[in-house]
């Protein structure tokens, strides 16, 4: 991974902290014609925002995704909600529980948000919902100043566990 292509310091160590992750608890991996990082032996996923990197593996397709809280303009909740979603969204945390849910899936599925952004489904948080002949469970918590999101193809209910590391 070429770090100097990255301008911003934060993002050349988040994406430092990223591969230190994915040599420690993948090894081997290579990346889909999306960009996904994938590995024989486990599914796995990692986000990273403002300072601070979440990575998750399982047995199932996953995908994680963490924002941190800030402010949001109009026309980006316009942009991606749906009616639905625009109901929904009362502040900045429900805006990014919704983006998160959208970014987990999409990640879980492999694809990156690849299409219009209204049509990929956050709604309900914290339940299954059907996307592409699908059944997700996705699973949203405040952590810190921040929202994370895992989704998972699989319907069974699941928690997440935070487990901090300091490199």
């Amino acid at each position: 991974m070429e770090l100097s292509r990255y301008k911003l310091e934060e993002t050349k160590k988040e994406k430092a902290v990223s591969l230190i992750l994915k040599n420690k608890y993948i090894g081997e991996y290579s990346l889909n014609s999306y960009g996904k990082p994938i590995s024989k032996d486990c599914f796995f996923n990692i986000s990273h925002s403002k300072g601070c990197v979440v990575f998750i593996k399982d047995d199932v397709p996953i995908g994680v995704d963490i924002e941190k809280i800030r402010p949001v303009e109009d026309d980006l909740i316009e942009y991606i909600s749906s009616k639905e979603e625009k109901e929904y969204i009362k502040d900045e945390k429900s805006f990014y529980e919704v983006w998160t849910n959208k970014e987990s899936l999409t990640k879980c599925i492999g694809t990156g948000i690849k299409e219009k952004i209204k049509d990929i489904p956050s709604i309900p948080i914290n339940n299954v919902k059907s996307y592409k002949n699908n059944k997700y469970r996705s699973k949203t918590i405040k952590y810190l100043d921040s929202v994370i999101c895992v989704t998972r193809e699989n319907e069974s209910p699941f928690e997440i566990n935070i487990k901090e590391e300091r490199l």
